[in-house]
């Protein structure tokens, strides 16, 4: 769906030296990489929010890369002096989902969230607030999903509970790609990974158990 050719982006120093990648549909990839590598960045250039200094990015069918991707940062922000309900209601109306009162309490009770969905924001946890700002991305049902950090504030249940979401998500036919420092979490996630390093991807199959990805990984990095 996606084919990312020789991209580059540099600030002070070059940060992508020419990246090339292809994401395809009911795919989960993972994108890993040391602290500094360009992930975000990365992320951020795919999701439209950066530039990116030469290069290109192809989608197929030549459709507007902005009208299928939904991007949740690692630190998302909302509405704090709106109920985390609100703030949901107030999504779906900016993207025109026309969803009804009852309709939008159906989904937050899918989610598994509805016992803060009444509190302000403000008062928010780092965890709730990453259940929420997933749960607005599984509302929004972008054909291209971009997850940085998802899951790293969130309990083992809730842990599991959106790890089974997010596959579910990928295998309707829709394309995630999750940016992560966890290999346990890669490891069952991923269907192919995407390794950062010196500003270049190594894009392999996730066919190792979890201990031999480990040393892949740490061979590569």
């Amino acid at each position: 769906m996606i084919k990312v050719n020789n991209l580059k982006k540099s600030y002070r120093l070059e940060i992508l030296k020419g990246v090339t990648f292809k994401l395809d549909s009911k795919k989960i990839y993972c994108l890993l990489g040391r602290n500094g590598a360009g992930k975000t960045t990365l992320m951020k250039i795919l999701s439209g929010i950066l530039t990116f200094d030469s290069g290109e990015i192809i989608v197929k069918d030549k459709q507007k890369l902005d009208e299928l991707v939904y991007y949740v940062s690692e630190k998302p922000t909302f509405l704090e002096y709106l109920s985390g309900f609100d703030n949901l209601d107030f999504i779906q109306k900016i993207h025109k989902l026309n969803l009804s009162n009852n309709d939008l309490k159906k989904f937050v009770e899918n989610m598994g969230i509805q016992s803060f969905m009444n509190e302000l924001v403000i008062n928010y946890s780092h965890g709730m607030k990453h259940q929420l700002a997933l749960a607005a991305a599984f509302l929004k049902k972008p054909k291209i999903l971009f997850l940085d950090e998802p899951l790293v504030s969130l309990d083992p249940i809730n842990i599991a509970f959106f790890r089974d979401k997010i596959v579910r998500y990928a295998r309707e036919g829709n394309t995630v790609l999750i940016s992560t420092h966890m290999i346990p979490i890669a490891h069952k996630l991923a269907d192919e990974i995407l390794l950062l390093k010196d500003g270049q991807i190594h894009q392999f199959a996730n066919n190792f158990n979890e201990k031999d990805l480990e040393n892949y990984i740490l061979q590569i990095i």
